[in-house]
């Protein structure tokens, strides 16, 4: 047990609420946004943002959208979707062209023959972007690879004040977690919340 003493807040003003974390911008990255686009047209304009569950594939994908030119194409496959090639057909809004650039969150959500399928409905775009579990379908553009340093990082930015505190339980929460940054912050959103006790 760890006994630290925080004061509850409403929704709204908790430092872990989603609404505050959808802010970060390229926390995960090394290099540069012109530079990810570089390297994105030296692989054929074919990539993929590789990582586990909650290390930051969404938000990374959804910063790389901010730097796209021309007509970007969203497709988002929830991991709850009975039928995941069906929803992300549907989501192309009108056939692929060469001027399109495709992001797609979510795409491990189809099996092989559905992701052959949908690649072949999406092959004419001149860039297409997936999020991906393990390396594969597309070459790796970017890994996400979080880190009890990045948490820590994060923490501050979130929540300056209370930071020093949560420092020192850092490092087991992101074990306990197995690196799932997005576990981390609901964690942390209930102790301020007070829906736990005091401890992670």
């Amino acid at each position: 047990m760890i006994d630290i003493s925080l004061t509850r807040c409403r929704p709204a003003d908790n430092p872990f609420a989603s609404h505050r974390v959808r802010l970060f911008r390229y926390w995960h990255a090394e290099v540069g946004a012109e530079d990810l686009l570089r390297r994105l047209d030296d692989l054929g304009g074919r990539g993929a943002i590789v990582g586990p569950k909650g290390s930051g594939k969404t938000t990374f994908l959804e910063e790389l959208d901010f730097f796209m030119h021309g007509c970007v194409k969203r497709v988002r496959i929830p991991g709850s979707d009975p039928s995941p090639l069906r929803t992300a057909l549907e989501q192309l809004d009108g056939p692929v062209t060469e001027s399109d650039t495709l992001l797609i969150d979510g795409s491990e959500q189809l099996g092989s023959l559905a992701w052959r399928r949908f690649y072949l409905a999406v092959l004419r775009a001149r860039r297409i972007v997936a999020t991906l579990h393990r390396p594969g379908r597309l070459p790796t553009l970017f890994k996400c690879a979080p880190s009890p340093d990045i948490l820590s990082n994060l923490v501050h930015y979130l929540d300056p004040d209370d930071a020093v505190l949560l420092e020192p339980h850092l490092p087991d929460l992101f074990q306990r977690h197995d690196g799932n940054i997005r576990l981390c912050f609901r964690e942390l959103y209930d102790l301020y919340a007070g829906r736990t006790e005091t401890e992670f």
